[in-house]
């Protein structure tokens, strides 16, 4: 029966899902990879042969030849994908939108969505959410909202329809920005006006030529007859339901979605699950991070800041928001530390055990709905102002596997889980525990 690897980070993202991806499918001779949560803001760094690439909508096992899938709980922005598909080809990749096949009812991130996303976070000025200004949430809610009527990546080949749905977005979008026009959001609010909607219909059919477009029905057949890995993005603590809102992204970013295909494939309980995490707590943009310091500072990474999120911010691990993560997805079957080499050197390392106060903790499962919204903010406030008490870890002084695995095993007793992956280079060379019992 064919596997099914599902990778998922436990974090707030970050947590190096793209080089343990391209790792697996290496390792088991994978050839299909499925994105089955996020869109293109996702950054899914790969290192091959020196050659580096973020991966956003293509799947991460795209260097080692696998093709992509992306599933109907993907959102699919087609800019993004030209201009990610023409980075691959200039890397070596020969024809990339061969290698791609997308769920007629994966939903289209339109530049109308874009724009009002950016309008709205520029207006929220100090109180931003740490939007990735990519158009995600806006994208997802006329999804839900509109249902057969949203746009969806099966509509692009139909003239008629596609400008049907356009006209409709914008229309939401005018209405989403009517309130909130300033100096700061006036240019992007002319520029969402004039869009040329009749120009962005002609590029959308004339991009849907080049990729395959799948039915539901062809999507399951993929899946119940090849061997698989499901690619997460950002991470549990992220998540729409069990993250903290409202710094989160609109996105069931667990095990759900994959499962969910796997049953719909007739291959449900099939799945192996794989959580990541980094060796230090990391967080991209505004939201709790409660183990945050200018201490550790570990060595550079591919995350920096940007315009819409802002700072890549780093603190000491944190094994209460880990222990958090791994009760409300049920588990993992195997937990994977990556990204140790950037503590290679530094003293004092450290861990957060517990926090004070842990009101957050104890309303962890209040599901992320209208009703319950200011029950949700007293939630995030609370984690904003706990106080983590820590213990110390073992040092990381070099690279070599019984010093690794010191560090690796004080983690495992932590969150009384085994760390049974490890990650301490860029590339996809990684250790397995049981390689050195």
């Amino acid at each position: 029966m064919p596997a099914a690897l599902m990778v998922v980070g436990l974090g707030n993202g970050d947590e190096g899902k793209g080089a343990v991806v391209d790792h697996l499918v290496r390792r088991h001779g994978i050839r299909r990879v499925v994105r089955f949560n996020g869109g293109a803001q996702a950054l899914h760094h790969v290192v091959c042969e020196g050659e580096v690439h973020g991966f956003s909508q293509f799947g991460a096992g795209t260097f080692a030849g696998a093709e992509t899938l992306l599933s109907r709980f993907m959102l699919f922005e087609p800019l993004a994908f030209c201009r990610e598909a023409h980075a691959l080809a200039t890397l070596g990749i020969p024809d990339p939108f061969s290698l791609v096949t997308v769920s007629a009812s994966a939903p289209v991130i339109t530049p109308l969505n874009v724009l009002t996303n950016r309008i709205l976070e520029l207006h929220r000025g100090e109180a931003r959410h740490g939007s990735c200004g990519m158009g995600i949430g806006l994208t997802q809610g006329d999804t839900e909202a509109l249902g057969d009527g949203a746009l969806r990546a099966g509509d692009l080949p139909h003239p008629a329809l596609l400008r049907e749905k356009l006209a409709v977005i914008r229309k939401r979008r005018l209405a989403d920005v009517a309130a909130v026009e300033g100096a700061e959001t006036r240019d992007l609010i002319q520029r969402l006006t004039e869009l040329d909607l009749e120009e962005l219909a002609l590029f959308y059919g004339e991009f849907a030529e080049h990729f395959r477009i799948a039915s539901e029905e062809q999507v399951w057949e993929t899946i119940s007859r090849h061997d698989l890995v499901f690619e997460g993005a950002q991470g549990v603590l992220l998540d729409q339901r069990l993250g903290f809102f409202p710094h989160v992204t609109r996105s069931n970013t667990t095990f759900e979605n994959a499962e969910t295909l796997l049953r719909e494939a007739g291959c449900e309980g099939q799945g192996l699950r794989i959580g990541l995490l980094r060796g230090y707590a990391t967080r991209h943009g505004a939201g709790p991070l409660p183990t945050e310091t200018a201490e550790l500072n570990p060595s550079p990474c591919d995350n920096g800041p940007n315009a819409w999120q802002g700072a890549f911010r780093t603190g000491w691990f944190d094994a209460v928001s880990t222990r958090y993560a791994l009760e409300v997805t049920g588990g993992v079957d195997l937990l994977c530390l990556t990204n140790l080499d950037r503590l290679a050197g530094r003293e004092g390392l450290k861990a957060a055990v517990s926090y004070h106060p842990d009101e957050y903790y104890r309303s962890r499962t209040i599901p992320c709905v209208a009703p319950e919204e200011e029950l949700l903010r007293q939630r995030t406030a609370a984690l904003m102002h706990a106080c983590p008490e820590y213990v110390r870890l073992p040092s990381i002084r070099n690279h070599n596997p019984e010093e690794l695995f010191r560090y690796t095993d004080a983690i495992s007793e932590l969150l009384h889980h085994k760390v049974g992956l490890i990650s301490a280079r860029p590339d996809h060379h990684k250790l397995y525990q049981e390689d050195f019992v």
